[in-house]
């Protein structure tokens, strides 16, 4: 497995390029600003899906300039529909160097799902919290890409429209429980972490285990 970790736009959200090297083949996770890098962290793979961890504008910012190059399905929860072209984002998608309207999703993302290129598996864990449909995905070579549910010594807002403290608490619970310590977390924003570097460190997550 090639990971490549691109923080893009003025939020610096962290876009995911996974690339399965016996193969070429690659997915992209959220592709939120600068279509161009992105493209270039692509160049010799073969893309199989463009995937959103939840519809924020800064996470699918450019899935229409992906699609429109690539071809390939974007995939997201059905909960964060609402999300993707909601009029919230008008005159912000400037700011974060968005391109909207973001497509129609091809597909929709669930709980337990398993998407497959080349060798590498990936589950969909369904975790709102953030947003009714936020999704992490998480593969068995100990690599779990967290969106906005968990950071390096903090934890996504749930004190904007969807966003929920009980659903927030109940994702963070089960992640911290079903994934083992060395799992290397990848953040929609900011430095990656463990997931034993969170447990024993981050404050906000301790409160929310009653730690």
């Amino acid at each position: 497995m090639i990971l490549k970790v691109i923080p893009v736009g003025p939020l610096s959200m962290n876009c995911s390029v996974i690339i399965d090297e016996d193969t070429g083949q690659s997915v992209v996770i959220d592709p939120g600003a600068d279509l161009g890098v992105i493209l270039k962290a692509l160049e010799g793979t073969t893309p199989k899906y463009i995937l959103a961890t939840h519809g924020h504008i800064d996470h699918v910012g450019q899935v229409k300039g992906l699609k429109e190059r690539l071809g390939v399905p974007f995939l997201v929860h059905k909960e964060d529909l609402f999300l993707l072209n909601d009029p919230i984002w008008k005159g912000f998608d400037l700011y974060v160097g968005a391109d909207l309207p973001c497509p129609e999703p091809d597909g929709f993302l669930e709980e337990g799902m398993e998407l497959s290129f080349g060798k590498i598996r990936l589950k969909v864990l369904h975790t709102p919290g953030h947003t009714p449909g936020h999704c992490c995905f998480y593969s068995e070579e100990k690599l779990l890409i967290a969106g906005d549910l968990l950071f390096r010594g903090s934890v996504g807002r749930w004190d904007i429209p969807g966003g929920s403290l009980e659903d927030l608490k109940k994702s963070l619970l089960r992640v911290v429980l079903e994934l083992p310590e060395d799992v290397r977390v990848i953040t929609g924003h900011g430095e990656e972490t463990t997931m034993g570097r969170e447990r024993k460190f981050n404050p906000l997550l301790r409160e929310i285990l009653g730690h």
